[in-house]
């Protein structure tokens, strides 16, 4: 089944999803507020997110946001390009790839980039002993990942290649975020690509054991995830999106100032159900308000090696005015 199939049929299962969870119907509940149906997913990555809407940055702003979580965005673009959502949360992939298959996306905000250097907010792990070194050495084995054709899927894909192994040989099994290490631990897969909170309490209970860190392997400054809608609707609402970049970017504030903080540990561990403690020992992604053209065509870059991406995309085009921003 090609992947623009894919994205069809997950469009109608999401929109069937959707609706039956009665996301679909009723008005803001205060007069005074817009209602703002955004899709998310429970991981460190949100964190900037979540502070916005617990701490009333949102409302402050006169927005309602009724979160939706999802596996990621090869959910939460269906839904959005069905009408379900205004604004939906994905990892960069999975929103270059909608683009190219004709699907009139854009960026309106940032949401988090790696570092330049290991420990990164999502690690390449295994059971202690397994001796996977390289992705020689993961040849015809299994590794979890949340979903193909995303950015776990793909930098996974790229370290093996960069690390000596054949990225086809390997089978790459969906499983999400807060059962891979059961997965990895029962034998029901061999390695994982997991992210925070989860990453840092397996490696620190020694339950697993680090094989290797593709994203700032492959990439500094990896441009993880945004904020996208549709261009017909950033065109008609430019000051809802406004308002909702306004309080994410005082949120980005408070996040990065805070980021030890009792208040935002305890913001995190609610949503992501992670105890505190495993929480404290976590890398956290950098949060940020803007995103760099020349990161995102290096993803394409990546995209179009690994065979998933066939059609050019305007990386510029693809970003908001208000976000783009060039590091050069």
């Amino acid at each position: 089944m090609s992947t623009l199939s894919n994205m069809s049929r997950a469009l109608r299962l999401a929109a069937a999803g959707f609706l039956a969870l009665g996301l679909v119907n009723g008005a803001a509940s205060s007069a005074e507020l817009t209602k703002l149906r955004v899709s998310t997913i429970p991981i460190a990555d949100t964190a900037s997110f979540e502070v916005a809407r617990q701490k009333g940055f949102f409302a402050a702003e006169g927005l309602e946001i009724d979160t939706t979580p999802t596996s990621g965005g090869a959910v939460g673009i269906p839904a959005l390009m069905s009408g379900q959502l205004q604004i939906a949360y994905s990892n960069v992939v999975s929103i270059v790839l909608a683009a190219s298959q004709g699907l009139d996306l854009v960026i309106v905000a940032a949401a988090d980039e790696t570092g330049d250097a290991p420990p990164d907010l999502a690690g390449l792990v295994t059971k202690p002993g397994a001796g996977f070194k390289d992705g020689k050495a993961l040849e015809g084995k299994r590794i979890a990942v949340n979903s193909r054709n995303n950015i776990i899927w793909l930098y996974t894909r790229e370290w093996i290649a960069k690390t000596g192994g054949d990225p086809n040989k390997v089978n790459y099994i969906e499983v999400p975020f807060p059962q891979m290490t059961d997965a990895v631990l029962q034998g029901r897969v061999d390695a994982a690509m997991l992210v925070e909170p989860f990453l840092s309490g397996g490696l620190n209970s020694k339950q697993l054991e680090t094989v290797g860190w593709p994203y700032s392997t492959v990439q500094k400054r990896l441009p993880v995830s945004q904020f996208a809608t549709t261009r017909a609707y950033a065109e008609a609402n430019p000051e809802i999106l406004e308002k909702f970049r306004r309080a994410l970017a005082k949120a980005t504030d408070w996040t990065n100032a805070n980021i030890q903080s009792d208040e935002f540990l305890g913001i995190l561990s609610g949503y992501t159900k992670a105890p505190v403690e495993r929480i404290k020992a976590a890398t956290m992604p950098i949060f940020v308000t803007t995103v760099d053209p020349a990161s995102v065509e290096f993803v394409a870059s990546l995209m179009k090696r690994h065979g998933i991406l066939r059609n050019e995309v305007d990386a510029a085009a693809l970003i908001h005015p208000a976000v783009r921003v060039s590091r050069k």
